[in-house]
């Protein structure tokens, strides 16, 4: 009988730590950032939509995320941008975040403060800069035709930051 109070206390302990862990482990886990060009853009005016092969790999972007625990999605305020990030924020029931791509080096230090993951769609000449802020590299500005990178700028808690590219599909040629 003198036991029981000590079990009782054990038995508590063990709930407290089995439900700490998870949100000790996801603490932990690194932050994972997103970072794409808009799809194929029907002309170069400001308003302009996507093609029909631009809304395919809008589409094909959600699929390659549909199982990422996706947080947060940030577009430029331009209507293929907000576009090719409407599926992957419609399939994760989640609003999409404007943000001002002129000043990309508080963006970054924005998302360095995020957890998650977080898809960021931008442009051409904004995505590799934006990931040169994230990882201190030296990409250039992409080729007008190229569609279909994706940087994925891995961040632990340490600030310690990785790439990993992969590519939507169709891949362009």
């Amino acid at each position: 009988m003198r036991n029981q109070p000590a079990h009782h206390l054990l038995t508590i302990l063990v709930l407290v730590l089995s439900t700490a862990l998870p949100i000790t482990a996801a603490a932990d886990a690194p932050l994972e950032l997103i970072l794409v060009r808009h799809a194929e853009k029907v002309d170069k005016s400001a308003g302009s939509g996507l093609t029909t092969l631009g809304e395919h790999r809008a589409n094909n972007l959600a699929r390659l995320l549909q199982d990422d625990a996706i947080t947060h999605v940030f577009s430029t305020p331009y209507n293929r941008t907000l576009l090719t990030a409407k599926p992957v924020a419609d399939h994760h029931h989640l609003p999409v975040i404007e943000y001002d791509a002129s000043n990309l080096s508080e963006l970054a230090e924005k998302l360095r403060d995020m957890e998650g993951v977080v898809l960021v769609v931008g442009h051409s000449n904004t995505t590799p800069i934006l990931a040169n802020h994230l990882l201190g590299t030296d990409f250039t500005v992409l080729d007008d035709h190229i569609y279909d990178q994706v940087f994925v700028v891995s961040i632990s808690r340490n600030g310690d930051a990785t790439l990993n590219m992969l590519y939507t599909e169709p891949r362009t040629p």
